[in-house]
């Protein structure tokens, strides 16, 4: 008896939480054949792996490259998520999904996808169908599964800045469009409440999105309304229920009158007054599951996150706000309101940091915070934004600072990374251009360093947190575990190498300490050497 790859003598940790072992792992073909003492079985090819971990490939429960993927030249673009271990990423987070695209929602689509990529997507499909067919076609350098927005939906049906709810007509369209995208082999269904068409959503439509994944049996995540404890998003007092806690229940609301498996997207808390709503939060959650939800939560494990610049804006705005931003009494407006906003949560322009301008007179300030990008064009602060916004056409992409920590303060980020709920995520966007969110580079071997070393969970646990609990949330079994007859999958480090060397100031640097990654049994990391012509993952289907 032989197998193609046995990877001998290392210590395995299996995805499940279970402690560390010592034993052999077989691979034949894209599947594990066995675990334990091989040791007489023979190998075409035999990695000794004495001294290292061998582990699940690293899951990306909250991904936004499903963008990028279709691409020339892709496998050569998301290097640095397998140099970390990321064997499979699910895309179509934030209800911005690559489809479907109607005649409605085409325009908007391709303007919008300039958020993700460095050239404008030109969707050469309508239907979820043909955007997965077409992936297999091409073929794709890590395993791709692939939720449904509800922004995607909603956009094709009643176009992206339309505020008005959906009447019964257009809910029943909304609901034809979910169910042909489900069926292609979509895994789940997301709603990204914190941007335009999402933002308009009410009670109601809510509640049907949910009841539609609750009715197929996959999982409803959601990008909340607010994640500052004061948002305009919400006229409620936040003295009584602070604004993000209220963004919470809202959904959690929504998922238990549809009945559907909730995933709250990257659990972050905006703003150095809002960190100290986190147990708050938390709590929240806990409660809900005890009366029967089914709940959970993702986080990525740095103090920022990338999103598009036009996040600060209230939705009332988001209609007109080209208009609104390029008025100079209305920008004053604006400018009064954001610094009420901002000095009540405790975050400000300062601590936006630009990526990518994607406006060629901005671009020589990529990599700068807004007040020193300001500074330097000559300009106020609100003034800069305001122009950055407009001259991108909204696509103008920055990391902001102070989420659930800022500069050694990581309480509320501790707190939520190490809460039994919590699945680690990337949340990041990558493109060649521009300055990099490090979580492109680094989050899963942060994880496995900086926070194992620091006590803050088990290296066991912070496995699963990466593999056996978002497999388990997608309701997969046959990935995120090294068992005989799951995938090969397999990331093997040695832990006292492994290091993130990735930062805000310089974000494009590869991990330290993984040696190999495979990927549906292809060696595709094998110690300095990355194959990016190898295209060994798949298309999960649901």
């Amino acid at each position: 008896m032989e197998c193609d790859v046995k990877l001998s003598g290392g210590q395995v940790i299996d995805g499940t939480g279970a402690p560390a072992s010592v034993a052999d792992v077989a691979i034949t073909g894209g599947s594990i054949q066995a675990v334990g003492d091989l040791s007489d079985l023979s190998a075409a090819r035999e990695v000794d792996c004495t001294g290292s971990f061998v582990v699940p490939g690293f899951i990306d429960i909250h991904s936004h490259s499903d963008w990028i993927v279709p691409g020339r030249d892709c496998g050569a673009l998301v290097e640095p998520f397998i140099r970390q271990g990321m064997t499979s990423l699910v895309g179509g987070n934030c209800g911005f999904s690559p489809a479907p695209v109607s005649d409605r929602s085409r325009s908007s689509a391709r303007k919008s996808s300039l958020l993700m990529v460095d050239e404008p997507v030109e969707p050469r499909w309508d239907t979820m169908a043909q955007f997965l067919d077409g992936l297999e076609e091409t073929g794709v350098p890590l395993n791709v599964a692939e939720l449904v927005g509800h922004g995607a939906v909603r956009s094709a049906v009643s176009g992206a800045l339309d505020p008005a709810e959906p009447d019964d007509d257009a809910l029943r369209e909304m609901e034809r469009l979910f169910r042909e995208s489900l069926d292609a082999g979509c895994v789940g269904i997301s709603t990204g409440l914190g941007y335009a068409p999402g933002i308009f959503a009410g009670a109601r439509e809510l509640a049907a999105v949910a009841g539609f994944a609750a009715a197929a049996d996959v999982l409803f995540t959601s990008h909340v309304k607010a994640y500052s404890w004061v948002s305009p998003v919400f006229q409620t007092d936040p003295g009584e229920m602070p604004h993000n806690i209220a963004a919470l229940h809202e959904v959690m609301n929504a998922a238990r009158e549809g009945g559907a498996r909730l995933q709250l997207s990257h659990l972050i808390f905006v703003g150095r007054e809002t960190w100290k709503t986190c147990g708050q939060a938390i709590a929240a959650v806990e409660a809900e599951r005890e009366r029967g939800l089914d709940v959970a939560f993702d986080a990525f494990p740095y103090t920022a996150g990338n999103t598009t610049a036009a996040v600060l804006f209230p939705p009332e705005m988001l209609p007109h706000l080209e208009s609104i931003l390029q008025d100079p009494e209305a920008l004053e407006g604006v400018k009064a309101l954001g610094h009420d906003v901002f000095s009540k949560i405790g975050f400000f322009l300062e601590d936006i940091q630009i990526m990518n301008a994607n406006a060629a007179r901005f671009d020589e300030y990529n990599g700068l915070f807004v007040g020193e990008a300001a500074k330097r064009a000559g300009m106020d602060a609100w003034e800069f934004y305001a122009r950055m916004v407009v001259d991108s056409q909204r696509n103008a992409r920055v990391l902001n600072h102070t989420y659930s920590g800022h500069e050694g303060e990581e309480a509320a980020l501790r707190a939520v990374l190490a809460h039994p709920l919590c699945t680690i995520e990337t949340d990041t966007i990558l493109t060649e251009n521009g300055h990099q969110n490090p979580a492109s580079f680094g989050t899963f071997p942060r994880v496995l360093h900086t926070y194992v070393r620091e006590g803050l969970f088990s290296l066991e646990e912070a496995v699963r947190k990466m593999t056996g609990a978002p497999a388990e949330r997608l309701g997969w079994t046959d990935r995120g575990f090294v068992r005989e007859g799951a995938a090969a999958d397999i990331v093997v480090f040695d832990d006292e190498r492994l290091r993130d060397t990735a930062t805000f100031e310089t974000p494009d640097r590869f991990p330290t300490g993984i040696d190999h990654v495979f990927i549906n049994g292809a060696h595709v990391v094998d110690g300095d050497t990355y194959d990016a012509g190898a295209s060994a993952g798949r298309v999960l289907r649901g």
